[in-house]
């Protein structure tokens, strides 16, 4: 009974001496007493999943982005996806936005169930400088601008989903499935939030 006692003393004082002293993570990163690990950067990562960034956004686990304004807790406008139209998706590439391409299919039943997901994400990602596009391709509404646009990335099916990088190169092309916690984190991590 005295061992027992004396082990149950001992490994409380490691918890407690545990919790009290900040611990490394990475190098250069440590958890503080409340749980919340300081990174090297200056970034907080709370218990719960929230991201502050050093100038003060702040990112919530579900992928919503809530800049610093005048207005406390003021929402950043939500990103967009739309039909493609070469003047906006030129204005994108100039504005070195992240932009995501959906090569779409009308009469394709992989593009239409993936469709409503790609709509969903979209409101959820709280960045100006985030763009989505819905491009037809070889079906009865693609234009020439967007048979160029299949060219230029070696397009060669449909429900392809391209991002770029705000310097307009191909971070992620990919043919398989997304669902809409699949598109926000593939996005969020091209746009360098996660």
């Amino acid at each position: 009974m005295k061992n027992f006692l004396i082990i149950v003393l001992v490994l409380f004082s490691l918890i407690i001496a545990g919790c009290v002293q900040p611990q490394q993570v990475n190098s250069g990163d440590k958890t503080l007493a409340d749980g919340t690990i300081e990174k090297a950067d200056g970034t907080m990562i709370k218990p719960d999943g929230t991201m502050i960034k050093p100038d003060g956004t702040m990112i919530k686990p579900d992928g919503t982005m809530i800049e610093p304004s005048a207005s406390e807790g003021a929402m950043v406008k939500t990103s967009s996806y739309t039909p493609f139209t070469q003047s906006e998706y030129d204005k994108a590439k100039s504005e070195g936005k992240i932009i995501f391409l959906e090569f779409y299919a009308n009469w394709c039943p992989i593009c239409k169930t993936q469709e409503p997901q790609i709509e969903a994400a979209f409101p959820e990602i709280k960045n100006p400088n985030v763009i989505g596009f819905r491009v037809n391709y070889n079906d009865s509404d693609t234009d020439e601008n967007e048979r160029n646009l299949a060219r230029e990335f070696g397009i060669t099916y449909q429900h392809t989903h391209i991002i770029l990088n705000a310097d307009g190169s191909v971070a992620k092309k990919a043919l398989d499935y997304w669902d809409k916690e699949k598109i926000k984190m593939e996005i969020l991590q091209v746009a360098g939030i996660i």
